[in-house]
Parts: C-alpha cells; structure tokens; sequence
C-alpha cells in the first residue's frame, strides 16, 4: 500500500441509536485494517454533538466510508450521513454492514447512496474492498461484498481465534463511554457465535493478558464481556473469572447468559461467580413467555437461585409479536412483577422486537429502506396494549433506576415501587408529569435510558 493511500482515511461509521455499548463491530473491523497499516477514523454518532459535519470533513480525504445499521430508525441517521459524505466526495467508496445489510442489502442499494453490502463477519470482506479501492481495483471479486445488480454472496467465514488481532481502543474515545456510565466500565468480546452454530473463543489466557494491559492503561473497574455466548465453553469461562480475581487490583465483570446457563450452573457455580467478582449477569429471556407453564416455571426457578448466590441480574424480557399483543404483554408484565418481588436488585427492562423482519414484508413498503426504518416507530395495532406497554416500561424504569437527589426523584421512585408491586399503571399522571417537565425544560422528549 502506497503512502498516499495510507494518508487516506477509511471513516466507520456508528449510526445514533439508543445505548452507549461500546461500537465493538466497528472496533474488530478497525483493528483489523490497522493491522493492514491503514489509517482509521471511528465516528460514534451517539457521542458526537455534529456527526454529520465530522464525517464530512474526513470524507473529504477519505477513500471509504463504512457505516454498520441494524433494522429500525438508525436507517434514517445512517443514510443522511452516506449522502452527504457522499456529496463532500462523489468519489467516495460507500459500504454498509451490520444485521440490516446482511438480512437485506437490496433495499440498502437501493438508496443509490451504498456502493455494497458486507453479508455477515466483516472483517475480511471490508480488508479487500479497501486494498481494492487503494490500488485502484474493481470491487466486483471480493468475497462476501453485494453490489448492485449482483450475485448475491454467501457470508465470509469469520477468522479463527488465532488470526484475530487485539483490539485497538484507541481508535475509541473511550473516556466518553466511562462517562456516560458513570464507571470506566469497559466492553469487551472475547468470542463469536452461539454454542452448536459455529462457537469460536479467544483463549483465556490470552483474554486475561489483553484485559490486563487495558485494565491498567485505562484504569478500570469493570469490564462487561459482550459475547453472545460467554458461557458456551464453561471451562474457559470459569478460567477468566478466576484469572479476573487473580488480578491486582481485581476487576469486577458482568456478562450475558441464557436461563439454562444459571440452572445448569446451579448455586455453588453461581456462588463462586459471585466471588470471582461477577457483579451481574445479564439473562436473555426468549420471546413469548406464557402466563403459565415451563418456560416461566424456568426462569422464576432461575432467578431463585440467583438470588441465593447474592448474584444480581437483568432479565431482557423481549415481547412476541405473535398472537394476541394484549395478553402477551400482560405476562411478560407479570413475570416482571414477580421477578422485582423476589429481588429488589433485579432489573427487567420490557423491549420491543427488534432485528430481522419477517420475509413476508419484503415485497411491501417494508422491503424499502424507508419502510423497514419506520416499522420500529409504529404503534402496535391494539392500543389498549400500548398505552400498557408504554406506562408498564416506564414505571419499572423508574422503580430499578437508582434515584437521584432531588427529593421529586425520590418521590417519584418510591411511587413506582408501589405501582410495581400492586401491577397498577392506569391514570399515569407522573409519567406525564415527568414528560412534560422535560419537554419544557429542553424543548425535546425525555430520552430513554441505555440498557447496555
């Protein structure tokens, strides 16, 4: 690569979206053309107070921008920054990722404003686009890239373990994210996949060696491992959490894990979790939990043993959108409210459904960019269950959040309690107290919280 191209900045984009999770796809990506010595700029759209100005000023210079989308309103953010990085450059390479490029790259090209689409692990695909675009070359050959009018790719493998380099946080500005938080709290992947579908860790020698070097260049108290199956390999889990107490000074954890992890587990597993310094486990709750029945017997069961442990936890309870929303919604509701009964330390944020859409609604005003964007928005049908779903998700918002010191917050927290643990939500005078003093006080809605 010649210096003239390594002055040329390839710019990753994260588009504004709710959470202040570090952008670890884009960090994997970054390091991995770091490694290739080429000069990398990650823009947070989140953190940023004039994104579109700071893309466009590098997109000037740049040869590619890269912008990861996931399926919902982040589209919007993500194609007005593509077009005017693309009008301060028509020269500019534009490429997307991400869960919405890889489920749906048609209505991506369509746009006119995405040169291709990067299906699945991106690291090799995005290495060659940018070596072809440095050298001069067609985009046409690389692997895993869609481009317009073309054959549509099978995903590139992701690397084994061995070939992934370290990631490089100083491509972040991660003393924003501590802030945010609150805590230099540090997001870390250390695996790919789910078990029994292509699973692939780091060592734990080597996690517990990069963790170290960050631990003291950052000067960190916690790191919260991001994989999406930490457990899927229990010997090597187990050998990270007792490397992390090991540590001098030790450093507190959390990560994610599915309810038969904890069942599996059972109290003495848990118990010594705790004592390695978990500080909280994050249980993903598969979608349509019934009123009753094994599924909900399983995570109470689940929830009882963490408790016993002195292990805390969030459940992320992810509606269904299958069958009646109503009373759906109301046992998701109730789980909720059992789970906050059983341990005040429990937290149970109620999520919409996110993600890929359903294959019926490419062929209509979903398949277009635009339709697949406002389909988050949209109010579900049954309005009785979103007037609960909105006034539900607020007030166990309010009960599990740490109250601040205005003698309002307070009042309002403890009102909260009390409505959770009776499962009253009706003439929410407070919520649309709270709103309105927002509005008033900053001309815009009161933002959500982040849940990463």
């Amino acid at each position: 690569m010649s210096r003239e191209a390594r002055r040329r900045p390839v710019v990753l984009y994260q588009p504004r979206d709710e959470g202040a999770c570090m952008p670890l796809g884009l960090l994997s990506l970054g390091s991995r053309l770091a490694a290739a010595d080429a000069h990398v700029v990650i823009v947070d759209g989140r953190f940023e107070l004039a994104p579109e100005a700071r893309v466009v000023q590098l997109a000037e210079r740049a040869s590619c921008l890269g912008v990861t989308v996931r399926t919902g309103t982040p589209l919007h953010d993500a194609l007005r920054i593509s077009a005017a990085a693309r009008a301060a450059n028509p020269r500019l390479h534009v490429l997307w990722g991400g869960p919405h490029a890889t489920w749906a790259p048609e209505s991506c090209l369509a746009t006119g404003m995405v040169d291709g689409c990067v299906r699945g692990a991106g690291e090799e695909p995005l290495a060659a686009a940018v070596a072809a675009i440095h050298c001069g070359r067609s985009l046409e050959p690389v692997p895993g890239l869609v481009l317009p009018g073309g054959v549509v790719p099978r995903p590139v493998p992701a690397p084994a373990p061995a070939e992934v380099p370290p990631a490089v946080y100083s491509l972040l500005d991660v003393e924003r994210h501590f802030e945010a938080r609150g805590a230099r709290q540090l997001d870390y992947c250390s695996s790919r996949g789910v078990r029994d579908a292509g699973w692939s860790g780091l060592t734990a020698e080597r996690v517990l060696a990069e963790l170290g070097e960050l631990a003291e260049r950052h000067r960190l108290s916690e790191v919260v491992f991001q994989d999406e199956d930490f457990f899927a390999d229990p010997a090597r889990a187990a050998a990270i959490a007792e490397g992390l107490l090991a540590a001098s000074p030790a450093l507190g954890w959390q990560a994610g894990a599915c309810v038969l992890d904890v069942l599996e587990g059972g109290h003495d597993h848990l118990a010594l979790l705790a004592r390695t310094g978990c500080r909280r486990l994050h249980l993903r709750v598969p979608p349509g939990v019934p009123a009753a029945g094994g599924l909900r017997d399983q995570v109470l069961d689940a929830a009882a043993l963490l408790r016993a442990a002195g292990l805390p936890a969030r459940f992320d309870l992810c509606l269904d959108e299958r069958g009646p929303r109503l009373d759906g919604l109301k046992a998701v509701v109730s789980l909720a409210r059992r789970l906050c009964a059983l341990d005040p330390r429990f937290e149970t944020p109620l999520r919409r459904p996110t993600g890929r859409l359903p294959a019926a609604h490419s062929t209509d005003a979903a398949g277009t960019l635009e339709g697949w964007a406002a389909r988050e928005q949209e109010p579900w049908p049954d309005l009785r269950a979103e007037r609960l779903l909105t006034r539900a998700s607020f007030f166990f918002r309010e009960a599990q959040r740490t109250p601040g010191r205005r003698l309002g917050q307070h009042l309002l927290h403890l009102l909260s309690l009390v409505r959770v643990r009776v499962g009253f939500f009706a003439l929410d005078l407070e919520r649309r107290a709270v709103e309105a003093s927002a509005l008033l006080r900053t001309g815009r809605p009161r933002p959500q919280p982040r849940l990463d």
